[in-house]
């Protein structure tokens, strides 16, 4: 399976954190000129955000094809959360 695929999950979580999610997806689309984003977008910055350069090597080497994976994803992110 590619790093890149994607899969379906489930997340459990308090109203509140769902609803700040899609507030953050409301304001994003709310600015004229930027691709449409939805609440996976807003879900997998958040995700991936954590994520440092001194981090990489480290997913890389129990994650083969991790970087490769980071890197193409970044080149597709819509969501910009400035």
């Amino acid at each position: 399976m590619s790093l890149n695929s994607r899969r379906r999950i489930e997340v459990e979580m308090p109203e509140f954190l769902f609803r700040s999610l899609q507030r953050r997806v409301a304001n994003a689309n709310s600015t004229e000129g930027v691709d449409p984003v939805d609440l996976n977008d807003v879900i997998e910055w958040y995700l991936a955000a954590p994520i440092t350069v001194a981090d990489v090597p480290h997913f890389e080497a129990s994650i083969p094809g991790f970087t490769d994976a980071l890197s193409a994803w970044l080149s597709t992110v819509t969501y910009d959360p400035r």
